[in-house]
């Protein structure tokens, strides 16, 4: 016979956020429906940089 095992049934948990808090959760998920979080972020990250001129020119990918 065997064992039950008592976390067979359970769901998963959730995945747990490295990078970025709750609040910047909810952001990505009302503000930017459907785009990939990481496009976002780097984005962002982007225009920061050139704001505080870290970035002389914005990097084109073709």
């Amino acid at each position: 016979m065997i064992p039950a095992k008592p976390a067979a049934n359970l769901p998963k948990k959730p995945a747990r956020r490295r990078y970025i808090s709750a609040n910047v959760e909810v952001m990505l998920r009302d503000l930017f429906p459907g785009l990939v979080p990481a496009t976002v972020i780097e984005e962002a990250v982007r225009q920061h940089a050139i704001r505080e001129g870290r970035l002389k020119k914005p990097r084109r990918q073709p």
